[in-house]
């Protein structure tokens, strides 16, 4: 292989081969010290490079893909850093990532995986709760909802309850949401709402603290004019400071547990004809998730 060049204050042409012809070449295998006559355009030799470089990382990329190691010992490691500056940027991976062996997350509580690579959030997710008629003094009716399927239609007063457990996977500090999946059957609803009450009691668990007072609040859900639409009304459902039908935000943690009582309290729905009784499908809570669990089971949960 010839050896390389590279032209001094020349910014195209950065690299030549010895069977180019250069104006006022200088050719040294020596280090070029300062002081050395050296113009632009003057051609300074790098050496002999036999070598096809197959041995370096090529930036630019390579045919048939690169493999990168960062020790030759047993258990060494390689770290990746975004800079070496104290305010930290990010290591962007593209396209597809194939892990091939186990992926290790710190333990602290706050590390996950967020969505949303120009503005990164926690995802979202739900807990899911199923309209039984055995709880509550005035149960729902399974009543039929669309040809032979049935559902659980409420009048004014009606009352379900429902228990929802807190997941390990639940970012701490974060709010939650409460939200009532509904329809009606009418074709004939020109608007109107329903009015949902919640009294709810939570306590964390593991023998931690006894049930909390239940709070109690209201909220409402718009009906839609459409036959059969499926409408979720939802409502903060905690706070930092919380007031109404909210639980604190501060208390909540894996494995706490929540008991609501849900009530259709009124129903103001309005119509060219008869008033449709609802029939509510779920009652679900909306949570922010790290998408990884706790390194432990029990508190505390990130030790």
């Amino acid at each position: 292989m010839a050896d390389k060049y590279f032209r001094v204050g020349s910014v195209t042409d950065v690299f030549g081969y010895d069977d180019v012809d250069y104006d006022s070449a200088i050719e040294t295998d020596a280090p070029i010290k300062a002081g050395d006559p050296i113009d632009p355009n003057d051609v300074v030799t790098l050496g002999s490079m036999t070598g096809d470089l197959t041995g370096y990382f090529l930036l630019a990329g390579r045919a048939g893909g690169q493999i990168a190691y960062g020790g030759t010992g047993a258990g060494e490691d390689v770290e990746f850093h975004s800079t070496s500056n104290v305010t930290k940027g990010s290591i962007i991976l593209h396209d597809k990532v194939e892990i091939y062996d186990i992926l290790v997350a710190p333990k602290t509580s706050g590390y996950g995986i967020k969505i949303d690579i120009t503005t990164p959030t926690w995802g979202w997710r739900d807990l899911i709760g199923n309209i039984t008629n055995t709880g509550g003094l005035n149960k729902p009716t399974n009543a039929t909802y669309n040809g032979g399927i049935t559902q659980f239609q409420f009048v004014a007063g009606d009352e379900s309850v429902l228990e929802f457990h807190i997941p390990h996977d639940y970012v701490v500090g974060t709010d939650i949401y409460l939200h009532v999946h509904w329809s009606h059957i009418s074709t004939l609803v020109t608007g109107g709402t329903i009015t949902f009450t919640a009294e709810s009691s939570y306590a964390k668990g593991h023998n931690q603290v006894p049930f909390s007072a239940p709070v109690t609040g209201t909220f409402t859900g718009t009906a839609s004019t459409i036959q059969y639409q499926h409408i979720i009304s939802e409502v903060q459902f905690s706070a930092t400071s919380p007031s109404g039908l909210q639980l604190d935000t501060d208390n909540l943690e894996p494995d706490g547990v929540i008991l609501i009582r849900l009530e259709m309290t009124t129903n103001n729905i309005t119509s060219s004809g008869a008033i449709p009784n609802p029939f509510i499908h779920f009652v679900d809570i909306h949570y922010q998730s790290t998408n990884i669990s706790t390194k432990n089971k029990v508190p505390s949960f990130w030790a």
